[in-house]
């Protein structure tokens, strides 16, 4: 069962055997997605997200940090990490510094090279991380 927490300043979305967790606080500016990523339906999972993120850009703090610590992500899932990341490129250096930190396990250099993909067709900042545990 998806568990969903929504109001303008706070998404949560617990984790579930198919889905990430989703932690994203609007005061903050620190949003985090971590787990799994392989929704039966990526479309219904990420669009509450979306809709969440197209109304923190109307008015973000001046300061935005995405956390991506992925496990695993389907085909589905990647166009829609990337939409994520398309809206926060739309407002880097404009109204908010965006600061990218992805993590990857130290064995999964497929994640990794994920993230250095995003890097290079976005202009947001990006900090990778390898750790033994995600």
């Amino acid at each position: 069962m998806l568990l969903i927490f929504y109001q303008l300043k706070v998404l949560k979305i617990d984790t579930t055997q198919k889905t990430p967790d989703v932690d994203f606080n609007h005061t903050s500016g620190v949003l985090q997605i971590s787990g799994i990523s392989v929704p039966e339906n990526s479309l219904e999972f990420y669009d509450i997200i979306i809709k969440w993120l197209e109304e923190y850009i109307q008015n973000p703090v001046e300061t935005t940090k995405i956390i991506f610590k992925l496990t695993y992500v389907n085909t589905s899932s990647l166009q829609f990490l990337y939409d994520i990341l398309i809206l926060l490129d739309g407002i880097h250096n404009k109204t908010s510094n965006i600061q990218v930190d992805w993590y990857y396990l130290s064995e999964d250099l497929d994640m990794k090279e994920m993230g250095e993909d995003y890097q290079e067709a976005l202009s947001v900042d990006f900090s990778f991380f390898e750790v033994e545990v995600v």
